[in-house]
């Protein structure tokens, strides 16, 4: 007779400090195509603008369209042999190296055939990289039981995330020529992608083993008529999860916020060094400072929202972060100042990081609670909708504040007129604090789960649960 596992109580002492090194090798995979896709595709590859334009366009466009259908699948079929979740971590990841390694090798003399599989490797890679980035999320409110275990988790995911800009100051360019000399240029970007995603299914592999125990097997939930009837969702069951769940939509707009904020300054930033500081080498000290920052935020929300609770922490940190960038505009000819207050303004970003994960969490609570439908993977998996509509709406936000100011990149650096200097500090500063203002009160108003309240909805789930398979 096969003896019942029983399920670890609390969180291991591997989840809670290394339940997201996957996620550092993750950020490390597809900081590859963020730093150097598009000079692959131009330089090395040699397509023409107009090929590399209908790649960089069409590939995230089909990526935003589809982020949605990954924790929808993942809650509406069978499980696998190793959980509803878990399976997933690894299932799919043998083939990422593949697709990685092949997207940026150029296959055919024809450029026409040359985009095509260019796309389908392209497109391919965020398919198959998409489902264990999911599972990985949702696994959060299936291991921590607790309002406190989530945030703890959350702060490991998100401490080793921020991690990996570290990590790439040493294996981006300094690998990367290492890898031109030992095998050309041809062939670095190539290898060097090989190896982040051999790297990211590694650890990922990590997270499967450290996970194990903490979620029901495909046979233990298929066997439970009750487990299963819970696990398994129809679309009506997902519809609910998001229309009938408030703090799940306020959560929703108010991380918009938080990823326009990362956009927008990671994407001004350089204008400001070039036009405004008139120092493009303090540039590297920057981001050398908010990698700290965002860092030391990331792990010492554990603490705070233990404290304060994630949602408070997050709308302290938000409104923490728009008087820096604000007080930032008021001194922005000052670029040590400058440098200072955007840092602090990351610090709190790493932590309102860590807590939106546990916040999405905590809403698929509160989905379980009122519905008695378990719709983890499909809320979890929608935290992607925020960050693909902040990327889109990225460019047009900075295009239209430069424009403001009459940018021309044909203007001398020296040269560069005060209303062209503040037309950067509105895309830099200004912006970003309003939208955070704005998603704050968001939080306050819409965002109504207390830790009590949470602690209370979990215990009633658990009794309900208690009771549906006693009566199966």
């Amino acid at each position: 007779m096969s003896k019942t596992k029983v399920r670890p109580q609390g969180l291991s002492r591997s989840i809670r400090y290394f339940y997201g090194i996957g996620d550092m090798c993750f950020a490390l995979m597809t900081s590859v195509g963020m730093y150097y896709s598009t000079f692959y595709l131009t330089n090395v590859a040699q397509l023409s603008l107009a090929g590399v334009a209908l790649l960089t366009t069409m590939v995230p466009l089909v990526d935003s369209f589809t982020s949605w259908i990954y924790g929808a699948v993942i809650n509406s079929i069978k499980p696998m042999k190793w959980g509803r979740y878990r399976s997933w971590l690894i299932v799919c990841s043998p083939l990422i190296p593949i697709f990685y390694f092949f997207q940026y090798v150029r296959i055919g003399n024809s450029e026409a055939v040359s985009i095509v599989f260019f796309f389908i490797f392209m497109i391919g890679c965020k398919f198959l990289h998409n489902w264990p980035y999911t599972a990985n999320a949702a696994l959060i409110n299936v291991v921590a039981k607790t309002p406190d275990e989530r945030i703890a988790m959350a702060s490991s995911r998100a401490t080793w995330n921020n991690m990996s800009k570290f990590a790439w100051s040493y294996l981006g360019v300094p690998f990367l020529s290492y890898l031109t000399l030992l095998v050309t240029e041809k062939y670095a970007y190539a290898v060097l992608s090989l190896i982040m995603a051999l790297a990211m299914v590694l650890t990922y592999f990590l997270h499967f083993k450290m996970t194990e125990g903490y979620e029901d097997t495909g046979e233990q939930e298929k066997s439970n008529a009750a487990k299963a009837k819970r696990a398994r969702t129809n679309p009506l069951d997902l519809l609910k999860a998001l229309f009938t769940n408030p703090p799940l939509l306020c959560l929703m707009i108010a991380d918009l916020a938080k990823w326009l904020f990362n956009f927008l300054v990671a994407g001004t930033v350089v204008y400001y060094f070039t036009y405004v500081a008139l120092n493009k080498g303090m540039q590297a000290t920057y981001i050398l400072i908010i990698a700290f920052c965002a860092v030391f935020g990331a792990y010492f929300s554990r603490f705070l929202g233990k404290k304060l609770s994630g949602r408070i922490t997050m709308i302290a940190c938000y409104v923490l972060m728009a008087i820096c960038l604000l007080a930032a505009r008021l001194f922005y000819t000052n670029p040590w100042m400058v440098v200072v207050l955007i840092s602090v303004s990351q610090l709190g970003y790493g932590c309102c990081y860590s807590c939106s994960s546990a916040l999405y969490a905590d809403t698929a609570v509160y989905n379980e609670w009122k519905t008695g439908k378990n719709a983890t993977g499909w809320i979890m998996g929608l935290t992607n909708l925020p960050l693909k509509v902040a990327s889109t709406l990225k460019n047009a936000i900075l295009t239209a504040c430069l424009a403001v100011g009459g940018f021309s990149a044909k203007i001398a650096v020296e040269e560069a007129t005060v209303a062209m200097k503040e037309s950067i500090c509105l895309a830099l500063m200004v912006v970003p604090a309003v939208l955070l203002l704005i998603g704050a009160v968001v939080l306050l108003a819409g965002f109504r789960l207390p830790k009590s309240k949470l602690e209370q909805m979990q215990q009633e789930i658990e009794a309900r649960k208690a009771q549906e398979e006693v009566q199966a």
